[in-house]
């Protein structure tokens, strides 16, 4: 396998990779061409969320989700178990909510009705969709979990995750054409659990291997954004060091500009996050570095390379009367068309198109990021 390169059934994906959420089937506020227009290459799409608004079979019926989204590039799916541990443990959650050994049985708080997601559903739901990259099912951890409870976890996960390959390998035992698989490595905050987690999943083997749940130190809520806590990148260095290289890695919820140039730095090649997307919508946006308010970034610990950028908060006074283009250095529609000032008025009055063009404008900038790191 190329280093450099994930060949797919929709084409090549060029490492390392970012991938917005197409939560519901779409990236909010955009359209799938303003995406492609932005630089944007692969998506992620949420199967539980798909499989609940839409339905997987409906989606066979049309003909797979590239036809239905009408994106001729790949597609990632979830397994669905994130959003399932999501709601046990939200404050919507049933005390009927459950995961066990089966699966993960819940009570949807929209519609009041009861679910069963097992590795086999979320692999049979996933192949109703056909993308290009499927997940085995998992079960992340919280991480002030007593110490059985984490073992537990893990020891479910490992099952899970074998459950859902013979599943896949007994759809596609007959067909010469089949999607990549990667599973999940669970463990929390705790290096031994993690260590064999990784080693149980590796020898089942999987084409992509995945860090599960949100890398934060404990003593940190699960609940909180991944920025406002203590970004854990010794957990995400020593996983990677447990993956075998000829495997993709994926740092699936990372992150923040930074710790992706960090994590890539440490192996992971392949990363998905709300952040550019959801944080447009609230005026704040990514620049480079010396145009916004407050400078971030990453000083390589191998080269000793600078990754910095600026965070410009739309919303503030200062830009009330600022004519200038959100950054200069971008050619994005949004850059090329607007200025701060009439920018910051379509998001403080919530206009949509605002929200669209800010969207746009951080996904350029995340498209120019990952070029950036494969420039080296």
């Amino acid at each position: 396998m190329n280093s450099n390169v994930l060949k797919t059934k929709h084409g090549e994906i060029q490492l390392p990779a970012f991938m917005p959420d197409a939560t519901y089937g779409s990236i909010r506020s955009t359209s799938f061409k303003d995406a492609y227009d932005s630089g944007v290459r692969e998506i992620v799409t949420t199967t539980l969320h798909i499989e609940q608004k839409i339905g997987s079979e409906y989606i066979k019926k049309i003909g797979g989700i590239n036809k239905f989204f009408n994106w001729e590039r790949p597609i990632l799916t979830d397994s669905g178990g994130w959003q399932v541990f999501s709601l046990i443990n939200s404050e919507k959650g049933n005390k009927k909510n459950k995961i066990s050994e089966i699966g993960c049985s819940f009570v949807d708080p929209d519609t009041g009705e009861f679910s069963l997601l097992t590795p086999e559903s979320s692999i049979q739901i996933q192949a109703n969709l056909s993308p290009d990259i499927m997940t085995v099912l998992d079960n992340p951890i919280i991480g002030k979990s007593s110490l059985a409870k984490r073992k537990e976890s893990v020891r479910i996960n490992t099952i899970w995750a074998k459950r859902a390959k013979t599943k896949f390998k007994e759809i596609y035992q007959s067909k010469e054409e089949k999607p990549l698989l990667g599973s999940v490595i669970q463990g929390g905050d705790d290096f031994v659990l993690r260590k064999q987690s990784a080693e149980e999943l590796v020898e089942i083997d999987f084409d992509l291997f995945n860090f599960g749940g949100i890398p934060l130190n404990e003593g940190t809520s699960w609940k909180n954004f991944v920025d406002k806590g203590n970004f854990y990148r010794e957990m995400l260095h020593f996983v990677s060091e447990l993956i075998p290289e000829n495997k993709i890695k994926y740092a699936m919820g990372v992150g923040q500009p930074d710790d992706i140039a960090f994590c890539y730095e440490h192996g992971w090649n392949l990363f998905d996050t709300v952040l550019p997307t959801r944080n447009a919508r609230h005026g704040y946006l990514y620049v480079n570095k010396g145009v916004g308010d407050k400078s971030k970034g990453y000083i390589s610990d191998k080269t000793n390379k600078d990754y910095f950028y600026d965070i410009m908060h739309l919303r503030t006074e200062r830009y009330k009367f600022d004519d200038k283009p959100v950054d200069e250095n971008c050619n994005c529609e949004c850059c090329s068309t607007v200025s701060r000032a009439y920018l910051r008025h379509l998001i403080r009055i919530n206009e949509p198109a605002g929200y669209r063009l800010t969207t746009i404008h951080n996904l350029r900038f995340y498209s120019n990021w990952m070029e950036e790191l494969r420039k080296g």
